[in-house]
């Protein structure tokens, strides 16, 4: 293979991407018994179903289909439950399978609708279901039987809301309703009447991620902001109101939690810095807790506890190997069960944790991957989706990307600009309408750090991004073309109007909230839109799409790459049929990233 600025033969470079996209992880665990763990498992190369044999850490697929599932429930009932769609239209249909000897039953088949489970009835028999099949704008809440496909609502014309628990008895349930992209509430609601409870009523903006029974069902657990710049571990008695902190990281989020089914023990994430600290607490003596030292920074994706209360398991990846199950005893015994052989590893690099200064004197965060040797090196800058999310150290997402091209030789530099999530409430609304074109500033900002070192060649630097990333990199070459040598867009946006008049109907409210409304600030929406100022774009430019992506749809490509085109300039698209809001199959993912990556090559390198 050369790297000499030539075209890069594709087939050797697809045969590299292989080594860091065919890297199976185990993830979102959840106990079917005390032997037992269901798993995502992704060999096959799309998430499928597994069961995880606890004594032997040997894991079964029960699944061999080739689309993704993408929600999981179990519990002692023996019951699994899962949500699965098509080419990556988000579009789940509930599945369900009586025991782990059973064959996987479809329940649900509404291919134009959503149907998400998010709580499974004590006895197996039924789940709560998030569903806009009554009407695609809004979302109901709904229990499902899961033999006759029967269907109870539960609370109509929710909004954007999830079922987050089911009590023992199946009478109450708790609901996640969300007011706006970062403000939600818990609901409590009774079976008999279907009248929510709102335990959570609050003024301004609280962010509510996760909520809970506790074991006696006598008081609710929930993560909230309320009042504070970062969330923190919270009960309430359900009898009396009286709400107490059960665990405050102070200037970090806490971020998942688990209590054990036996109630002596809770299981803690906080998310520090982009990687998670997990820790364990008594909650009979309330001793300090036992902290997982043995554990690398990584992140978890969800805790679980065996129905026996002696084992927690939860998904667990870094920055250099994806998701693996961790299983640990009470005293914190560590074990790890993974898909990989160790001595398949390719060569990847440890992140380094970065703050450099932007225009109004803020601290942006972010992740510098850097090639072997003394450099300098070209950099690609990459940028995440959300806004409303954040960089992390997971082996997931834009991760192994980024090892393969800084395998290449080329560093990589990944941002958390403002209006990311885990840096505070202030943080993630500094970007918010009228200041969206302030986190394009911190990308010039990031450039400018670049420039400053010694092991950077300063007038090599590209820029990548997904989703929002992809609307930030669009945004990058139109208003500071200058900067650039090369880009790449992955399901962006190029124009918000066309986006919020073409994106789902159950998402245009929340997105409208972050971007503006078409009503009401079309003018605003037309002024920070890449395609307003498509003559100034003179960067090459590489675009990403799915064919089903509901979230930004095709049409944000196909304009974008129309109007470059229409220009001569350098651009070229790839779409990918059977895929969606992103790339989720490892063979699109490793056709479409070693096509990036080539494109990125024969730009960057000298």
């Amino acid at each position: 293979m050369t790297v000499d600025n030539k075209p890069i033969d594709l087939d050797e470079l697809k045969a590299r991407a292989v080594q860091f996209f065919d890297r199976p992880s185990f993830s979102m665990p959840v106990f079917v018994d005390e032997a037992t763990i269901a798993i995502l498992d992704d060999r096959s190369g799309v998430p499928q179903l597994g069961l995880l044999d606890v004594a032997s850490g040997t894991v079964t697929s029960k699944t061999s289909w080739g689309e993704r599932l993408l929600s999981l429930l179990s519990n002692p009932s023996g019951a699994i439950v899962f949500g699965m769609d098509q080419g990556g239209d988000e579009r789940q249909q509930v599945w369900t399978m009586r025991s782990t000897n059973a064959e996987p039953v479809m329940v649900t088949d509404r291919p134009d609708a959503m149907h998400e489970p998010g709580a499974l009835a004590a006895d197996g028999r039924s789940v709560l279901v998030k569903s806009n099949a009554r009407d695609e704008s809004t979302f109901d809440i709904v229990e499902l039987d899961l033999q006759s496909g029967a269907i109870e609502m539960w609370l109509e014309a929710a909004g954007t809301a999830t079922p987050v628990a089911f009590s023992k008895d199946g009478q109450r349930a708790l609901v996640i309703r969300t007011n706006a992209n970062l403000d939600a509430d818990v609901l409590l609601i009774d079976r008999e009447t279907k009248t929510p409870r709102n335990l959570t009523a609050h003024d301004g903006e609280a962010w509510i991620p996760g909520a809970s029974f506790s074991p006696d069902e006598r008081r609710v657990w929930y993560l909230t902001n309320e009042e504070r710049d970062f969330v923190r571990l919270e009960s309430q008695d359900l009898e009396t109101g009286e709400r107490r902190t059960e665990h405050d990281a102070n200037t970090w989020d806490v971020e998942a939690f688990k209590i054990s089914p036996n109630g002596r023990h809770v299981a803690v994430s906080v998310n520090e810095n982009g990687w998670s600290r997990v820790t364990l607490h008594s909650l009979v003596d309330r001793r300090g807790p036992v902290e997982f030292r043995d554990l690398p920074r990584g992140t978890v994706d969800r805790f679980a506890w065996s129905p026996d209360s002696a084992t927690l398991a939860f998904g667990f990846s870094t920055a250099e190997d994806p998701s693996a199950i961790v299983l640990s005893d009470v005293n914190s015994e560590l074990r790890m069960i993974s898909g990989e052989d160790a001595n398949t590893r390719p060569p990847v690099a440890t992140p380094e944790l970065i703050h450099f200064p932007t225009f109004d004197g803020l601290g942006i965060p972010a992740f510098l991957l850097k090639p072997e040797g003394e450099g300098p090196f070209p950099v690609l800058v990459e940028i995440h989706g959300g806004p409303e999310s954040q960089r992390r150290l997971q082996y997931s997402s834009a991760i192994p990307t980024d090892q393969l091209i800084q395998s290449l030789g080329i560093a990589v530099l990944s941002l958390n600009v403002r209006g990311s999530t885990g840096y505070g409430k202030a943080y993630s609304h500094l970007d918010d309408k009228e200041l969206r074109l302030d986190a394009v500033k911190d990308v010039v900002a990031a450039v400018e750090w670049l420039r400053t070192r010694d092991d950077v060649i300063p007038d090599r630097i590209g820029v990548m991004g997904q989703s929002y990333g992809g609307f930030m990199t669009l945004a990058s070459i139109a208003l500071h073309p200058e900067l650039w040598t090369v880009a790449v867009d992955v399901v962006g946006i190029a124009n918000f109007v066309s986006f919020l008049e073409r994106t789902g109907a159950w998402r245009r409210k929340h997105r409208s909230e972050e971007y503006g409304f078409l009503e009401t600030d079309r003018d605003m929406l037309e002024r920070i839109s890449p395609l307003t100022y498509i003559d100034n774009i003179r960067t090459p430019l590489f675009v990403i799409h799915g064919r089903n992506d509901p979230r930004v749809p095709l049409f944000e490509a196909e304009q974008i790459v129309a109007a470059l085109e229409g220009r001569g300039q350098a651009v070229e698209l790839r779409v990918f049929d059977d895929e969606g809001h992103g790339l989720s199959k490892r063979k699109n993912r490793i056709d479409g990233y070693a096509g990036a990556a080539q494109f990125l090559v024969h730009h960057l390198l000298p």
